[in-house]
């Protein structure tokens, strides 16, 4: 016989332990002590949870601290996240702020905004746009596009952060785009740069193209 959950909805400046649930709902300011598991999160507000977060659906705007891991299917939204033990997740799509002490592993993964991975990026398919300076240890995976996001171009706010770009020990995939990317070493099959890029070195296997303002330091064709 299944568990039967409930839904657990914390509105204001309050604390719950940790659990099962169904559905989670967090208004506020709320503290989560010990490990949480839900099949949905959503959270117009600003909690914390000091152990794992595990649920098939993150609904996030807000902010959201971690000390533990978070294991998502799917998370989507606008705010900050934080995640002292990483993040995994078959689908991470997040316009904002992303932080985590461990590695951050999905299948699809889609950023709007800064990341700042200690470990790392292994994904199947990574796609960043950057409104501000962001670190990435590694990126590895399929197919890897890192641009400086058209929207800022748009709203005219380039202007008030020229560091807007990526900075990274290693990019490594079958397929990658970088724009306004500092790198020791860009790996692939197929390496394209775009503008902004200074890298030390490039090893690719069929292709490489260079855009006329940015440079490589050396490159080498497996």
């Amino acid at each position: 016989m299944s568990e039967k959950l409930h839904d657990l909805r914390l509105v204001g400046t309050s604390e719950s332990a940790g659990g099962r649930f169904a559905k989670l709902q967090i208004t506020g300011d709320a503290k989560l002590v010990g490990n949480v598991a839900c099949t949905n999160f959503a959270l117009p507000g600003t909690p914390s949870s000091n152990g794992d977060l595990k649920t098939e659906t993150l609904k996030l705007t807000g902010e959201l601290r971690i000390r533990g891991q978070l294991q998502a299917g799917g998370c989507s939204g606008m705010g900050d996240i934080a995640a002292d033990g990483g993040m995994r997740g078959e689908k991470l799509s997040l316009s904002g702020r992303i932080r985590s002490d461990g590695l951050i592993e999905a299948e699809t993964l889609d950023v709007r905004g800064v990341v700042e991975a200690e470990q790392g990026i292994n994904a199947g398919q990574a796609t960043l746009r950057m409104y501000g300076p962001s670190r990435i240890k590694e990126i590895v995976g399929g197919t890897i596009t890192v641009r400086k996001s058209r929207g800022l171009k748009l709203k005219g706010m380039l202007q008030t952060d020229p560091n807007t770009g990526l900075t990274a020990e290693l990019i490594e995939g079958d397929e990658v785009y970088a724009e306004y990317t500092s790198a020791e070493i860009v790996r692939g099959t197929k390496v394209k740069l775009g503008p902004g890029c200074e890298i030390r070195r490039v090893e690719y296997r069929d292709s490489l193209q260079v855009h006329e303002k940015s440079s490589v330091g050396f490159a080498v064709q497996l």
